[in-house]
C-alpha cells in the first residue's frame, strides 16, 4: 500500500511539472510590458507556420545601425481569425511594428499590433482585449 501512494504521489508530481512546462510556454513573463514601436520597418521574411508563425524585419535605429527584428504572432488557425493570412505581406513590405521585446533586451518579441503600409491594422489579439500601447515611437 504504502509503494501504491509513494508511486500515485511521483506521477502527480511528473504530471503538474510536465503540465506546469506546457503553461509556461504561454507566458508573458519573458516580455516587457510596454512595447516598442517600429516606424518603416522592412519585412525579410514571413512563416506562416504552426505552431507561430514568425515575422522578422530589419529596423533601422537612431544612429542609422540597422536591427534584425524577429517577433513571434500566433497559430495560423487563430490568426485568421483576426484577419491575417498568408499573404498578408511580403518581404520588402515597409511596415509599423508594436512589439513587446523580450526582457534580455534581444531583438526578439511577441507582436502586439502590426500597421501596413495602406494603413491596414492587424493585431494578435481578440478586439474585446485592452490595447496596452502607449510605447515610445522609434522612426
Amino acid at each position: 500500500m504504502k509503494s501504491k501512494v509513494l508511486w500515485l504521489v511521483a506521477l502527480f508530481a511528473g504530471v503538474v511539472m510536465i503540465s506546469s512546462a506546457a503553461f509556461a510556454h504561454h507566458g508573458d513573463a519573458a516580455y516587457v510590458n510596454t512595447p516598442t514601436v517600429l516606424k518603416n520597418a522592412v519585412v525579410t521574411e514571413y512563416d506562416w507556420m504552426n505552431p507561430h508563425s514568425l515575422i522578422k524585419v530589419d529596423y533601422k535605429d537612431d544612429t542609422g545601425k540597422v536591427q534584425h527584428w524577429t517577433m513571434e504572432i500566433g497559430s495560423t488557425p487563430s490568426m485568421m481569425l483576426h484577419g491575417w493570412s498568408r499573404t498578408t505581406m511580403k518581404p520588402g513590405d515597409t511596415i509599423t511594428v508594436y512589439i513587446y521585446q523580450a526582457k534580455t533586451g534581444l531583438t526578439v518579441g511577441r507582436l502586439n499590433k502590426l500597421v501596413l503600409a495602406d494603413g491596414t491594422e492587424l493585431t494578435d489579439r481578440d478586439a474585446a482585449t485592452p490595447s496596452r500601447y502607449g510605447a515610445q515611437e522609434k522612426e
